[in-house]
């Protein structure tokens, strides 16, 4: 009688070492695996606009108005940049000439920017977009209003492009999507 207690006790003793066994290997099945450490930085491109305006108080017609309009990158990667004009008063926009910098930038007219032609490194400053705008000599002066020359810039990361054209291409084929 002896020898039927230690069965019962040595069969379940087997069974729980079986399925502990089991669920171990399928604990290191599953957790087996290999890790890899991949780093993602988000770009650091920043501009701003340094401006040299005084708004006169007066406007007259034939009056030369004084506005320095640059590009500086404040980020620590190199860009590209393009920049965009728009006057506040569309009727005082017909009698100004503003005298663009077509050296430097180059102008589309299909969205209206002026698309600076070469990289602008981390720290440095564009060229003037422009630096006047004059008011012209035949608008009366009962018609002249104050108004606001808006000048709004976009950059895009210039690493992976060889040209200014190669970046907002891939700029604009990445926003339709």
């Amino acid at each position: 009688m002896k020898k039927k207690k230690w069965k019962p006790f040595l069969i379940a003793s087997i069974a729980v070492l079986l399925i502990a066994s089991i669920g171990i290997g399928i604990y290191a099945f599953l957790s087996d695996g290999d890790t890899a450490n991949n780093r993602t930085t988000i770009g650091g491109v920043t501009t701003d606009i340094p401006e040299k305006f005084t708004p006169p108080d007066d406007i007259k017609p034939g009056d030369v108005i004084t506005k320095d309009v640059k590009i500086r990158n404040t980020g620590k990667d190199d860009c590209y940049v393009r920049v965009r004009s728009l006057f506040s008063d569309s009727d005082m926009e017909k009698y100004c000439t503003v005298n663009y910098n077509t050296t430097d930038f180059t102008y589309n007219k299909n969205d209206g920017y002026y698309y600076y032609k070469k990289v602008l490194k981390k720290g440095e400053t564009t060229p003037s977009l422009f630096t006047t705008v004059t008011i012209s000599k035949n608008i009366p002066q009962d018609e002249i209003r104050k108004f606001d020359i808006i000048v709004y810039q976009e950059s895009y990361q210039s690493y992976g492009f060889d040209s200014y054209q190669a970046a907002w291409d891939h700029y604009h084929r990445n926003q339709k999507n």
